[in-house]
């Protein structure tokens, strides 16, 4: 009960659809229930009804003794239907940051309509990875309009011509990943954060598939995790702000 409950009931009014009206009076009853299992259900997680880490970092929630300290913008652009449903990959980035103070914020969405002669072209692109001006990837990140300065563009595509499920290549001063439909809920996570740690942070992966840098899209049980070197540099990006 009290101002945690009152936050969680504006937060559930906020993101649940349809809107659940719940009055924001700080108690935790039946109506408050229903609408977190709701949420759970709509974002990918288990429908247990308890508020715990990922439903918080879902809803944009800070855990209480862990407050978001820094947050990141995502805009999305899919070219694509994702194996993964798209609300399960968002809350599944949300968990991954919240972990560290950093909250994952939805910035904008859309799917992208495009010609048939396009929609060939971009079926399969190249996957090198280049940070060029030039290329599949760079011609990629031009569909879907603009994306305003200072936030991270994630398009999903439906394959590489290689053996990998995402890049976090980008073109210069247009920060942006580039995940494939068979991409593992996680997958975005790993890309974004190439992005945030930027192309001159070594160790590129790491070889513990406990961290989300591990260089394999695996299927993980657990939230991955990051080494406090990781976290520094993601909280020095320009693309990292301090709240």
């Amino acid at each position: 009960m009290g101002p945690e409950v009152r936050t969680l009931q504006t937060a559930l009014n906020q993101q649940l659809f349809p809107r659940p009206n719940l009055a924001v009076d700080g108690i935790f009853g039946p109506r408050t229930r229903n609408a977190v299992v709701a949420f759970q259900l709509q974002v990918g997680l288990t429908p247990d009804g308890i508020v715990g880490s990922r439903t918080r970092a879902a809803l944009g929630m800070p855990a209480p003794d862990n407050p978001f300290t820094h947050t990141i913008s995502l805009h999305f652009r899919s070219l694509t239907l994702t194996a993964v449903p798209f609300n399960a990959i968002l809350s599944s980035t949300q968990a991954v940051y919240a972990q560290f103070g950093i909250r994952v914020a939805f910035g904008s969405g859309l799917s992208l309509g495009l010609s048939p002669e396009d929609a060939d072209r971009f079926k399969q692109i190249d996957g090198q990875c280049q940070w060029t001006a030039s290329g599949d990837f760079f011609d990629v990140e031009q569909l879907g309009g603009t994306i305003p300065a200072g936030v991270i563009g994630v398009f999903f595509v439906d394959r590489f011509q290689q053996a990998l499920n995402g890049c976090g290549g980008h073109a210069p001063n247009r920060p942006a990943c580039i995940v494939a439909k068979a991409g593992t809920n996680f997958c975005t996570a790993h890309e974004v954060c190439h992005i945030l740690l930027s192309s001159s942070f070594t160790p590129v992966h790491i070889n513990d598939p406990t961290n989300l840098m591990h260089s394999v899209d695996i299927q993980r049980a657990a939230v991955p995790t990051l080494t406090q070197a990781q976290v520094d540099q993601i909280k020095r990006s320009p693309l990292c702000r301090r709240i």
